[in-house]
């Protein structure tokens, strides 16, 4: 297996015969170096590598490689995973304490009286939420929240008003009027 794998790992820095360049006469595809030599150590007795394990007590290349060994390091590793007894208690839970959002830049609407209006029917209708609406202006709903609480509580301390009647906060745009405006207009002059 490790022959195939490494077979078809020169094969695919080589890039085949047919995709060499004219000018270096290397592939396209290929580094400057001449191939990629990667190979599992244990795996191929080479003079080196049993001179550097019958230095080790005893041991072989083949006994390093051997099932028994694979298998208990193998299990040993899972078990570390499962039970992340390499990790201090602290960090166990650290993917459920961390939460995370995303927040793209938001688009100014076309006409921003209908868009808040749309936004206010959406909302009184329950088919949207405020995390939604300020993401879509990208913001984040929470710290919105907070600073308008801030803000309030500072108008609130200042004896500023609170009531908004001042402000029209149903906008809606009626083409009666708009065709009132131009007959007065048509029959003034």
């Amino acid at each position: 297996m490790l022959k195939r794998l490494s077979g078809i790992i020169e094969h695919a820095w080589r890039g085949g015969a047919s995709r060499s360049s004219s000018a270096s006469g290397r592939s396209t595809r290929q580094p400057f170096f001449s191939r990629l030599r990667a190979k599992y150590d244990a795996a191929n007795t080479t003079l080196d590598n049993m001179k550097h394990w019958s230095r080790a007590d005893g041991l072989s290349a083949a006994a390093a490689n051997s099932p028994d060994v694979r298998r208990t390091l193998r299990n040993r590793s899972r078990y570390e995973v499962a039970n992340n007894s390499y990790l201090p208690n602290s960090l166990r839970t650290l993917d459920s304490t961390f939460e995370h959002q995303w927040f793209w830049d938001g688009h100014e609407h076309v006409d921003p009286a209908k868009e808040a209006n749309a936004q206010k029917i959406r909302l009184s209708n329950h088919t949207t939420t405020l995390a939604i609406e300020f993401a879509r202006q990208g913001r984040d709903w929470e710290t919105e929240l907070k600073q308008r609480a801030k803000e309030l509580e500072l108008m609130h301390q200042l004896g500023l008003s609170l009531d908004s009647n001042f402000v029209d906060t149903d906008v809606h745009e009626d083409k009666d009027d708009h065709d009132d405006q131009e007959q007065t207009v048509q029959q003034a002059t």
